[in-house]
């Protein structure tokens, strides 16, 4: 029997019911990100009473959730005035350049799949967020593709164009590019780079803006549509895919490098970048984990985090030579592999 009076019982305990009830601390954020709270105070602290009056609300109740906010290290207070945190204000005050607001949402707007986990694993079966009614399509997905942005402009673009030498290459064809983060980057990197993303109408609406917002209209072209349908044409110095392998099944991964084998030149290079097992840290081989069954929970039952020589082998089975394996620090590893003379 276990002893309520035993320090050693509590300490035991107290880690299984703080994972117990975890899932608070991203209801705090999300309520905050989506109250604005985080952009309202940025450079000008406010009382409960306030920040109530500003986003009319309870104030007893914005008391207690600004109170939560301090706890959990995401605002500081003195005297009753809450104001963010250096932290906060550089990464969750909307408009920011590296502004992950969009990634938390699309991580909370999965909740109710992951509150079926058990029903999942039993039926071995995906449950996308907008099937549970959590959250709509339309809205799902705009977060979901804004999150990868801010994953993006957050430090993995810059860390993408540290570690490739795009010198004297001129054509890029992104598949499944999204909202042209990477493509951007790289040809901000780039000055001779042209671009080609390739994606889904609803990607490549948010593409569209973010392109023209950087003045690269020229030399970034957008088609919406299924990469394994559309005329992308031929000739290609480098094709990028980012987010995708983590997303899709063994097959669709397969089919997809045989795509970007026939659209190379000769000599042309494949960029894989994403979740894989590549020389990973502690914290990164934890991530790895969890994001695995992550995809399974609301992507595709046959979506995983995968091991970089797998999918190294696969490139090497699409008839791509001499792949390389690129451990980064941010959370997205890199395979870079070259398509014979």
């Amino acid at each position: 029997m276990v002893n309520p009076n035993n320090p050693f019982d509590q300490g035991e305990i107290e880690p299984i019911r703080e994972m117990a009830r975890s899932f608070w601390y991203s209801a705090i954020l999300r309520a905050a990100i989506k109250l604005n709270v985080f952009s309202i105070l940025d450079g000008a602290g406010l009382t409960a009473g306030e920040l109530a009056e500003r986003i009319s609300a309870n104030p007893e109740f914005v008391g207690a959730f600004l109170e939560a906010c301090q706890v959990t290290g995401l605002l500081e207070s003195s005297d009753g005035v809450y104001t963010n945190t250096g932290t906060t204000s550089r990464f969750l005050v909307a408009g920011k350049d590296r502004y992950v607001g969009d990634h938390a949402l699309h991580h909370t707007n999965t909740w109710a799949s992951w509150g079926m986990l058990d029903e999942l694993i039993l039926e071995g079966k995906t449950m996308l967020p907008f099937e549970t009614g959590f959250v709509d399509q339309n809205t799902y997905w705009t977060n979901y593709m804004m999150g990868q942005h801010n994953r993006a402009m957050s430090g993995q673009a810059d860390h993408l164009v540290e570690n490739l030498n795009l010198e004297g290459v001129e054509r890029l064809i992104d598949l499944g590019g999204g909202a042209a983060s990477y493509s951007m980057a790289l040809c901000e990197a780039n000055p001779q780079l042209s671009a080609v993303v390739v994606d889904g109408p609803e990607p490549i609406a948010i593409a569209r803006s973010f392109v023209a917002e950087r003045g690269l209209e020229d030399r970034i072209s957008l088609i919406a549509g299924d990469f394994f349908e559309e005329d992308l044409g031929s000739d290609y110095d480098v094709a990028l895919i980012s987010g995708v392998v983590l997303i899709k099944s063994e097959q669709e991964c397969r089919q997809l490098f045989d795509l970007a084998h026939g659209l190379l030149k000769p000599g042309g290079m494949v960029v894989v970048q994403d979740f894989m097992r590549i020389g990973r840290t502690q914290e990164q081989a934890k991530a790895d984990v969890l994001e695995n069954l992550y995809v399974k929970v609301v992507f595709d039952p046959g979506a995983s985090d995968r091991d970089g020589d797998e999918v190294a082998s696969w490139l090497a089975d699409a008839g791509f030579q001499d792949p390389r394996q690129i451990p980064i620090p941010a959370q997205l590893a890199l395979i870079t592999a070259t398509k014979p003379d």
